[in-house]
């Protein structure tokens, strides 16, 4: 994963910085240093940002195949985005799906795992640090 692949994977995921470094548990200056290539990103890190990548587009999917039968446009909102954390951190905290129902997942071209070949023979290197 380049340091543009990263910068690309947090502006999909809609999260700053500060955000980055408390999902991936790492302090924010690290995520400064990644995005300016000063660190290199481990495979560790690599498969973490897939780990959310997919528990964020399964969120977003199975809110948007069910989504609230509330009229009130606020409402409706805070409550499909409250489903959308609950679902994330279901995933990505207790690894897990806390529904009831299949969440399935479409991934989209631009997503990480899309990464070319030569990508992932430069990122077996960062795997040493």
């Amino acid at each position: 994963m380049t340091n543009k692949e990263f910068i690309s994977w947090r502006s999909r995921l809609g999260l700053s910085q500060e955000a980055a470094a408390d999902l991936l548990g790492v302090h924010r200056i690290t995520i400064v240093k990644w995005e300016i290539s000063i660190f290199k990103i481990s495979r560790q890190t690599q498969l973490a940002c897939l780990a959310c990548e997919l528990a964020y587009i399964a969120a977003d999917q199975f809110v948007k195949d069910h989504p609230s039968p509330l009229n009130n446009f606020s409402l409706k909102n805070h409550s499909e985005g409250q489903g959308r954390q609950r679902i994330r951190e279901g995933i990505l905290n207790e690894g897990k799906n806390i529904l009831k129902k299949p969440i399935l997942i479409t991934l989209l071209p631009e997503s990480f795992i899309h990464l070319n070949s030569a990508s992932a023979k430069q990122e077996s290197q960062y795997d040493q640090y």
